[in-house]
């Protein structure tokens, strides 16, 4: 096995090189500029969303809201990393439990405390499918702002995109092109969405105007124009293409998006300079206020592939499962990014780059990985791709019966028990007994019961037989061994009686919130917890026993 923690340090530095590049191509005003611009955006928006939040509107020691956009007032909040976890609880409620961030009381954070919580935003996101693009906690609490606003965007992208699936908007099925199934629309990325969207409300009101992105072709404000018709005709109209003077026709524009409560997000400079974010920002918000899609003209078209089957398979929603598996691969920084696991994984260049992580680049055969996109034979190159991956797998000792590289590239659902054995193996992986090898599970559990049967006042109280263990349902052996790898953390206080089931979800949620407070990267949910996955359970005690493990607290020893 190659040593993954090398691996993944040369991912980041790749990562970070490519944040340079955004720094040294650009020209430096256009730079502070775009900076200014995002400032501005973001602090309008947090304002608006956060400002009912009790806590946000006190004064103890650091005033949060409102925030001056004239100033780097924004910058300065973001420090502490409260003000990002409000905002990750507002775009994916609950992915944090507030009990657990550190909250100045009688003094102001320490830096130490500052970089909890920015860990814990930082793993946060990962759980909930947000990028962090290698953005590190240091970064944050130090007000470094390139990676304030790149972690600013990625959450307030995440919650913008919420919706944009077919169980909030059914009508979503509209934007399927000829000879595309529901499964093409599940794997595209929100931006081509809203792309698609865009696209289709111009061609109700413009014969020849479409989008293929939110920069140049939105720059003179016609695209906006006919959106805005389209989508609210009974408040808006063309008059602004009347309008010559470019700055005049933008804040007209402006002025029927104010009066449609839709104004977030852009300035006419936005507009005309193309700044691609706030752009984006602005039209996600325009569809999530007025989507829009029950155009009945259209109906007739999408009849030949919008069959009861097809609706029923457009409205199933990704399982909890899906989504952990998903999120993990993303956190990878592999790329692309995955949007639909079936879909998303056919050609088996995702599914190799993971295996390069587990097994190390040596043990590859570089001749028989295709890279897409390809040019002809996209079929073929896919399959042989994907039957290297069963090969793989087989080489690391996977329970592949039955299955193959067809598999793969049909989109079957048995991949999820190829992925489950490469999430399990990449997790182990990152600890390695005194020979070399990964751990197993057993090891695991006796780590965890020694560490719990030593601490003087749990006295083993939690210690559990394996992952199977009903106790594990309540959360208190996952709190014990958080407190013990890092003793006071977690506040007993807090905890509340495993006598309902909603209780339990709370206690689970709070574990898990702490689990990534003390750094643990965990996908799991609190259903995960309360319900016994043993999976998941496993793949979270291995975390925590990574971060608990020090040079003299080898696995051999413990």
């Amino acid at each position: 096995m190659a040593d993954l923690e090398s691996l993944k340090e040369t991912l980041h530095t790749s990562s970070q090189d490519e944040k340079q590049v955004y720094v040294d191509d650009a020209q430096m005003d256009s730079k502070t500029e775009f900076i200014e611009q995002e400032k501005v955006a973001f602090a309008a928006w947090i304002n608006n969303r956060l400002r009912d939040d009790r806590y946000l509107n006190k004064k103890i020691f650091t005033k949060y809201l409102p925030i001056d956009p004239d100033t780097d007032h924004l910058f300065d909040v973001l420090k502490d990393g409260i003000m990002f976890s409000k905002l990750i609880n507002d775009s994916a409620p609950g992915s944090v439990d507030e009990r657990a961030l550190n909250y100045p009381r009688t003094r102001p954070l320490n830096y130490f405390m500052m970089l909890e919580n920015q860990n814990l935003v930082l793993n946060s996101c990962l759980a909930i499918g947000c990028p962090t693009q290698n953005v590190r906690a240091e970064e944050l609490a130090d007000g470094v702002k390139q990676s304030q606003l790149i972690m600013l965007w990625q959450i307030i992208r995440t919650g913008l995109v919420s919706e944009l699936n077919l169980r909030h908007n059914p009508g979503l099925r509209h934007l399927l092109q000829e000879n595309e199934g529901p499964a093409k629309l599940l794997a595209l990325t929100a931006e081509d969405i809203l792309i698609r969207w865009v696209n289709f409300q111009l061609k109700r009101v413009c014969d020849n105007r479409r989008i293929r992105g939110f920069n140049k072709e939105i720059q003179d404000g016609t695209v906006y124009t006919y959106l805005l018709t389209a989508v609210a005709p009974q408040q808006t109209d063309l008059l602004p293409l009347q309008q010559h003077d470019l700055e005049e026709r933008m804040e007209l524009i402006l002025e029927y998006a104010e009066r449609l409560e839709v104004r977030d997000f852009i300035s006419a400079r936005d507009i005309m300079k193309g700044n691609i974010k706030l752009n984006m920002a602005f039209v996600a918000n325009l569809f999530n206020n007025y989507p829009s899609l029950d155009w009945e003209e259209q109906e007739d078209q999408y009849d030949d592939f919008t069959t009861d089957a097809d609706v029923i398979e457009l409205e199933v929603e990704e399982t909890r499962e899906e989504k952990s598996f998903r999120h993990w691969l993303n956190s990878l920084n592999l790329g692309p990014v995955v949007s639909y696991l079936f879909e998303d994984l056919k050609n088996g260049y995702i599914i190799l780059q993971v295996f390069q992580l587990l097994l190390g680049e040596d043990e590859i055969d570089q001749d028989r990985v295709n890279s897409p996109p390809f040019k002809t034979a996209h079929l073929m190159k896919s399959v042989e791709n994907c039957n290297y991956c069963v090969e793989l797998g087989q080489k690391l000792g996977f329970k592949l019966i039955g299955f193959g590289g067809n598999d793969i590239c049909s989109g079957n659902k048995l991949v999820l028990s190829l992925l489950w054995q490469m999430m399990r193996c990449y997790t182990l992986s990152l600890m390695k007994s005194r020979t070399g090898k990964p751990l197993g599970e057993e090891e695991i559990v006796d780590w965890c019961n020694k560490k719990i049967s030593a601490d003087k006042v749990k006295k083993g109280r939690s210690c559990f037989k394996n992952f199977r263990d009903p106790s594990l349902k309540n959360s208190q052996a996952l709190l014990d061994i958080i407190d013990v790898i890092q003793p006071g953390s977690i506040g007993y206080d807090l905890v509340l009686p495993n006598n309902t089931e909603e209780n339990m979800m709370d206690n689970a949620r709070y574990a898990l919130t702490m689990a990534r407070k003390i750094g643990a990267i965990v996908f799991a949910l609190p259903e995960d917890i309360v319900e016994g996955n043993h999976k998941m359970l496993c793949l979270v005690f291995a975390r925590l026993m990574k971060v608990g493990l020090t040079e003299s607290d080898s696995p051999a020893q413990c």
